[in-house]
């Protein structure tokens, strides 16, 4: 399943905490596994995160108030690429991007 892995950054004595890794893996379906896993994996302090490029995280980054909205009214949202997606009850919907405080429909700027 992991066709490569090695770690990021350069190696210091002094440094609190351990590198980064970056692991490629042979098929998608392994990496939707790997996320899948993620949530057993937090209570051993590992953590996943894909690989974004610049232009993904700029555009991630602009969703963060959405994003934040989203989950201050108990939703749970995520990102599958760049697409901001959240879970309401069993249904996964998609957030209209770019409308602030009002951009899912769940989040209205007069509550």
């Amino acid at each position: 399943m992991v066709r490569s892995a090695f770690r990021l950054g350069k190696w210091r004595q002094d440094q609190g905490k351990p590198r980064a890794v970056l692991v490629e893996l042979l098929y998608v379906a392994a990496k939707h596994i790997a996320f899948q896993a993620s949530k057993r994996l937090r209570d051993l302090k590992i953590r996943l995160d894909e690989d974004l490029t610049p232009q993904q995280m700029k555009t991630r980054r602009g969703l963060s108030t959405d994003f934040q909205c989203l989950k201050s009214r108990c939703y749970k949202p995520f990102f599958r690429g760049v697409t901001l997606r959240y879970r309401d009850g069993a249904l996964i919907r998609k957030c209209a991007r770019g409308r602030g405080q009002q951009g899912c429909g769940s989040c209205s700027s007069g509550s």
